[in-house]
């Protein structure tokens, strides 16, 4: 995996991963865990959340995998093997696992937008889960984002990064084709719930969650320059603008997220 992939997670987008917490990020999968639950963390990037999950699941078997070797690095590095004895980290794609109803629940959380045939990775997840067990996955609808008054500049960044994501046959609404996808995959039983996070500014998290848009020009930013999907002095303008937008008085970011749970029939 190199620069150039889209699901290529830049060391400039690392604050993104590591500043969340399965009560802040993921409380849908937070409330299934129970000890003794094995979990299969797909896209776990640098471990945060699967360090987390481990923990809680205590004794129970969880695997972290990543697609990116430098996320897997990373991960170990916080968590050296054998550190948390009922959790390991490896590097694999989803795509071509051949797991087959080992583990009680898969997760993916903001990774299928990265995966052009998000179908396949979602029938590998309905797979590697055991039958009863369940897939959870949460992802975004970036078509239906919003921000207040917002700049030109920023504007123009994040019509670029549209752009850029859909000129890799990656889904910008995937959040909407999470129940056909679970469908198609031969899950059942899916409960969807639509998840809408606003953040205004003086609001005690604002800084966090909108400031993470600041990563994503640092970071996506320059692979969109790399790829000609945006200029550098396009990319900076943005970074400058909303770094001034987060610190006006009526600034307010609105995000769409889906997340659904499905059984593995049986």
């Amino acid at each position: 995996m190199n620069f150039d992939d889209r699901a290529y997670i830049p060391a400039e987008a690392m604050g993104i991963m590591t500043a969340r917490t399965l009560a802040n990020s993921h409380p849908t999968l937070l409330r299934l865990l129970e000890p003794d639950t094995s979990v299969l963390d797909v896209g776990c990037g640098p471990g945060t959340l699967t360090v987390e999950i481990a923990r809680r699941v205590d004794p129970g078997a969880v695997v972290g995998m990543d697609v990116n070797p430098e996320m897997i690095r990373t991960a170990e590095e916080a968590s050296p093997p054998g550190n948390i004895p009922n959790l390991i980290f490896y590097t694999g794609d989803i795509r071509d696992s051949t797991w087959d109803g080992e583990f009680d629940v898969v997760n993916a959380a903001r990774t299928l937008q990265w995966i052009p045939d998000a179908d396949v990775a979602l029938h590998r997840m309905a797979r590697a889960v055991a039958p009863g067990g369940r897939v959870v996955v949460l992802d975004f609808d970036h078509t239906a984002a919003h921000w207040s008054d917002p700049p030109k500049a920023w504007t123009r960044f994040y019509e670029a990064f549209l752009e850029w994501r859909e000129a890799g046959g990656l889904d910008n609404a995937i959040a909407r084709r999470l129940p056909t996808l679970c469908e198609t995959a031969g899950l059942a039983d899916m409960e969807l719930s639509p998840q809408i996070m606003t953040v205004r500014a003086g609001d005690a998290d604002f800084f966090r969650v909108a400031g993470l848009w600041r990563m994503v020009i640092e970071s996506r930013g320059r692979q969109m320059v790399a790829a000609g999907h945006l200029a550098e002095t396009e990319r900076q303008g943005a970074f400058d603008v909303f770094t001034e937008w987060m610190q006006g008085p009526d600034a307010v970011q609105t995000v769409h997220e889906a997340c659904i749970i499905a059984r593995r029939p049986g």
